[in-house]
């Protein structure tokens, strides 16, 4: 599973690496009303590349990806400056129950959860400042942008012919690597499949070696499923999943399970009534989503915004 969690949850931590990190002092980098942002805190969003790419600050300065990523963090400093505008506040309470949701659907516990963040890079006190500023951006959106988003049923329909090929249910070719919880040494022996993966070994093979579903004999091979009809626990990380990847070790009711995704094919399109609730939500979030980006530019333009590289 390459990454798990849904991009509006997960901040990445791409710290500098090499002797870029020794030439680069902390500086202001931007100014926004009576805020400051520093190249110290840029350095958690921003990868640079340090391979011989950048042999000096200048040039490390003119890296267009900084530029990119600054204008996102000048977002996240306004979003926070009419928080305290608006008194609104996220409590670490909260914080904790949104953390303890995704520990439920993904089927694992705190040890689990952090060496899921560290085996991706991320630090958990970024994860869950990231959390809380994401729940915060949501709350100033709900106060500050019109929640009357108008969608008749003309207007879904509509939106459904347009994007008939969205709406067709995916199929995926799986294959598995399965444990029953009940066996003995069940967390030893889906352990040294997952090594034996990591160090090369096919999938196929580890799958004939280890799994106890009825696949093994044919290498694991479960042929196509649909999304619909993935165990809970299972869909959600199959989603995130590349053709001839495989996710980790994912922990369910019935036990533990490798999955390698070898391909995708759309199935049938899906019968409207059966997911028009599905896009009326859709058509909210991208209204939602046009009128963030158009606050977001009223706000830049009566704000005092200077960025110093």
């Amino acid at each position: 599973m390459k990454r798990f969690f849904s991009a509006s949850l997960i901040v990445f931590l791409l710290c500098f690496t090499g002797n870029a990190l020794c030439e680069i002092v902390d500086r202001i980098i931007a100014i926004v009303n009576d805020d400051v942002l520093t190249l110290k805190e840029a350095e958690k969003y921003v990868q640079v590349e340090t391979k011989g790419k950048y042999v000096s600050v200048n040039e490390y300065f003119r890296n267009v990806q900084l530029r990119d990523k600054i204008s996102a963090l000048i977002d996240g400093i306004l979003i926070k400056q009419q928080a305290r505008k608006l008194k609104i506040s996220v409590s670490d309470k909260e914080v904790d129950n949104i953390i303890e949701n995704i520990k439920k659907q993904y089927l694992i516990d705190d040890e689990q959860l952090k060496g899921k963040l560290k085996e991706e890079g991320i630090n958990f006190k970024d994860f869950y400042e990231g959390i809380k500023a994401n729940t915060l951006r949501g709350r100033v959106m709900a106060q500050v942008i019109s929640p009357d988003v108008i969608v008749t049923e003309k207007t879904i329909k509509e939106y459904y012919d347009k994007h008939v090929d969205d709406f067709k249910d995916e199929e995926y070719g799986l294959r598995q690597i399965f444990i029953a919880r009940k066996t003995p040494d069940a967390e030893k022996k889906i352990s040294e499949a997952y090594n034996l993966l990591k160090g090369g070994a096919l999938f196929s093979d580890v799958a004939k070696e280890f799994s106890e579903d009825p696949s093994a004999p044919h290498g694991g091979d479960i042929g196509y499923v649909k999304k619909g009809e993935l165990v809970p626990g299972l869909k959600e990380v199959v989603g995130t999943l590349m053709p001839n990847s495989y996710s980790q070790i994912l922990n369910t009711p019935y036990g533990f399970h490798i999955i390698l995704l070898s391909d995708i094919k759309k199935g049938d399109t899906m019968p409207f009534d059966e997911i028009k609730g599905k896009i009326h939500e859709r058509i909210i979030a991208e209204e939602s989503e046009k009128r963030y980006k158009e606050y977001m530019e009223k706000l830049k333009q009566s704000s005092y915004i200077e960025v110093k590289i």
